[in-house]
Formats: C-alpha cells, structure tokens, sequence
C-alpha cells in the first residue's frame, strides 16, 4: 500500500549521510555507493509526497538540514519550484529565502549525485540557456568532475549571448521580474540574485570546461569553437593560464577533427596571446607536424608513436595524455580517408597493411571501416564478395563526405534559420540595452560636446584666416 505521506520514509531520506560522521570516515566507493542508492529512492518519491510533508510533522524543509541532508533538500526545493506559481517564488517569499539558504549552506559532495535536477532547474529558470550565469560555471565543474559528460550536453549545447545585466532598474522598462522579457538576461541581472557576481575567469573556465566534455564525447568542432572563444577573449598583457590551456587543446582538437593544425590562430586573437601560447604549446605543434607529415607521406604510425612517447611527460603534466593517445587513432583514420583520394577501391588487405596496427587481422579492419562508414567519417561502401573477408574490396565514393539526403537538407535549413532567428533576437536585445545604458548616454554625450566644440574651433579659425575683407589702397582711392 502506498504511503499517504513522506513520513514512513524519512527514516531512509535522513539515514545519509550518517550524523554526527563515524569514527571512520567512509570509503570513496562506499560513499559513491550509498549517494547513489539515495539519489534512486528519491527518484522514486511522487512529487506529491516530497511537497505535502510529514503528517502533523510540517514540511521536509523545516526538518532537512541542508548542509547534511543536501540532496533529500534539493529534492524537496526542486519540487517545491516545479509545484508553486510564479507569485510563490518572487523575491522576499519563503520559498526563495530558503533556495537563497540553500545555496549557502549545501554539501559540495552530493549534488555530484543531482546533477539531472540541477540541469533541470537551470534549464526551467532560463530555457534558452542564453543568460551566463555562476550556476553554468558549477553545474558543468559538477559534471567533469563527476565524469557525467553526456549530462552536460542540455546546457552546453545551448549558445551563451549574454551575461547577467548590470544596467539599473531606472534604466529598463522591464525591472519588474514578472515583467515580458525579449531575452532572459531581462530578469537574470544584478538586482534578481540568480547569479553570482563573476570574474574574468568564469566564462573563461566554463568554456574550458565545456570544451573538455566536448572533446571527451568526441565532438571535436564544437569543442573547436569553446576553444576559441576562451583564445579570443579579451587580455591586457600575457595569456592567462586558462588560455595557454585552451591552446594545448585546441591543437589536439584540431587533429582529431580535420588531421591538421591551421597556420595561425582565429584572427580576433590578440598578437601577444599568440605569440605567448604558441611558445608555450611547442610540443604540441610538433606533434601535429608529425602528424600532417606521416600523412601527407603515407607513412604507418611508427613515427607518431615514437614522437606521444617522447613527449609523454608533457602530456600527463597537462591532464592531456587520454587525449594524445586518442589521436593515434584519429591517424588511422585519415590515413583510411585519404586513400579514398588516391584510389577508388582497394582490397581489403591492402588497406589493413597500410593502416591497421595489425595488419594481419583483416576481420578487424573490416569492422573498424564498418564504422567509420556508419558514424559519417568515411564515404565509401564494403563490398564482402565472399565468406573468405581476404577477397573483400573497399569501394570510395567520389567525393570525401557523404552527402546529405532532401530530407536531411531541409532539416539543417531549417535548423540554421532557427539559429538565425535566436541570434537576430539578441542581436536586438544588446542593442536595446546598449541604448538605455548609462555607458552608451556619457558617451553620445561626450562626441556631442567634442563635436561643438571642434565647431567652435573651426569657426574661429576660418574668421581668423578669411575674416573681415582687408580694404586695399585702390578702393581707397577710388571712395575719394
């Protein structure tokens, strides 16, 4: 029979963690386990049950403690949230007193174990997840840190616009939170709380951090993208740490995504990050030299794994080496794709001995080309002429990629008139907010007061050389 209220559960939702702590700390793998266990009851409570309390007990959130019951709390608060109307949750109301407590008080450890219902209450806060705040910058840490990359992809995958705003209520038409808001940056501001205030470093970390879920789900060109955007972020003098990082990345990311490094940095980099990072990621270059010239040499991997050996000091020093060894296998790779440019079929076991670490062992080339040509890397087509896999030919498609069926066209029009359409829409916004900004009036200000004033100078200067006509001796003589 199911329970009418929370209560005959308490019991299991305060067992955890244990209070006062034992003697003996728990283990890393026991902790793991019993957060686990938690965050599946808790998963199984009706939201109902969470929010209605404890019989003539009150609220769960007069009985949890946040800062030990961190996760039957954030639970209960997040149920709370999804429950109430707008008019429970303004500013100054109970329910948002004890969010702001929350926020205060929690255990760091259990939300690694709550990363989906802090997912949740960023994306129910601001769906376009197009407003930075402090929240992104934990929630994405929580995420590599706790190795739950695909968890991340919801925010993550939602392009950053703006960053919280800091013009003054008197300054915006929309300063009331219940006000219509063109972008989520309208309410998401300096006044409203639901950020933190943030550094330099924040945004600049998060992309870091984005780019490292990224590149550990093997989305190279996306990660690409936060990489420069941390590259490309405006400095004063020499690199930041992050950025010398974001370098080191975004050769590797480079390699696996296209078997080679560009020439030069995006063009809104600064000249001294430039300079900085590329002295500092030297190794990195030279393993994607190595790289580039193995292939445009046809040569096997003997040389590549010579120069991630040698280096192999670096690429642990910097948390990079699972990604170094991964580009190996980007090498094979390319090498298979660039084959398809030479020849238009080859056997089977050609193509293993030129690129397979074992070359004898056609069955595995025969799979590993399987999937090459499913997950989209490779245009070609395995014609199996027989049981015997030594007689199996590998046919190439003329051009390099597969091409895209009508249907698939239409999908990614319209999914880039979509993004478009967002991109317009905060165009609009910034350009709104620029306008009512007090930067923006000093400085309209400050050109008008330039301009009178050159005027000014203009006209003094043009009666100074051409003013009242000089009266010569010939007039003069002609009056009299």
């Amino acid at each position: 029979m199911a329970p009418k209220d929370v209560g005959p559960l308490l019991p299991q939702l305060l067992a955890f963690p244990p209070h006062p702590p034992p003697a003996i700390p728990l283990t890393v793998a026991a902790y793991d386990k019993e957060i686990k266990h938690l965050r599946k009851l808790l998963g199984e409570i009706p939201n109902n049950l969470l929010i209605g309390g404890v019989h003539n007990g009150g609220d769960l959130l007069d009985i949890l403690d946040p800062s030990i019951n961190t996760l039957p709390y954030l639970f209960v608060l997040l149920g709370h949230f999804y429950a109430s109307r707008q008019k429970s949750t303004v500013l100054g109301s109970p329910l948002w007193i004890k969010a702001l407590g929350f926020m205060d008080r929690f255990d760091p450890l259990q939300p690694t174990a709550a990363i989906r219902p802090i997912r949740t209450a960023i994306l129910r806060l601001d769906p376009s997840g197009s407003c930075f705040t402090s929240t992104h910058l934990v929630f994405v840490r929580l995420c590599l840190e706790a190795r739950t990359f695909r968890a991340a992809k919801p925010v993550l995958d939602r392009n950053i616009y703006e960053f919280p705003s800091t013009y003054t209520a008197i300054q915006s038409s929309d300063r009331f939170l219940c006000s219509q808001h063109d972008t989520s940056s309208g309410f998401i501001n300096n006044q409203s709380e639901l950020s933190d205030k943030l550094t330099y470093r924040d945004p600049l970390s998060y992309f870091l951090y984005g780019a490292s879920i990224y590149m550990a789900l093997q989305e190279w060109d996306r990660a690409i993208t936060f990489l420069e955007l941390v590259l490309t972020a405006p400095t004063k003098n020499n690199p930041s740490q992050l950025q010398v990082e974001a370098y080191k990345k975004w050769v590797l990311a480079h390699l696996h995504a296209h078997g080679v490094v560009p020439g030069s940095l995006p063009k809104t980099t600064s000249s001294q990050v430039a300079k900085v990072v590329r002295v500092i990621g030297k190794p990195y270059e030279a393993l994607g030299d190595v790289f580039k010239d193995g292939l445009d040499k046809e040569l096997d991997v003997g040389r590549l794994n010579a120069e991630i050996q040698a280096g192999n000091s670096v690429w642990s020093r910097d948390l990079n080496l699972s990604i170094v060894f991964r580009v190996v296998d980007a090498y094979r790779q390319f090498s298979i794709v660039k084959l398809g440019s030479t020849y238009s079929a080859l056997p089977l076991p050609e193509i293993s001995k030129r690129t397979s670490p074992t070359p004898d062992d056609h069955a595995e080339t025969a799979q590993y080309i399987t999937t090459m040509i499913m997950i989209g890397r490779l245009n070609a087509t395995l014609e199996k002429r027989s049981n015997d896999v030594q007689s199996w030919v590998v046919r190439f498609a003329s051009t390099g990629t597969q091409s895209l069926s009508e249907q698939e066209q239409h999908a990614e029009l319209t999914r880039q008139a979509a993004k478009t359409a967002e991109l317009a829409k905060h165009i609009r916004s910034t350009e709104r907010k620029l306008l009512l900004s007090k930067e923006y009036a000093e400085s309209i200000k400050r050109s008008r007061q330039e301009a009178e004033s050159a005027q000014r100078q203009d006209e003094f200067h043009e009666w100074i050389d051409g003013g009242p006509r000089a009266v010569d001796d010939e007039d003069i003589m002609d009056d009299a």
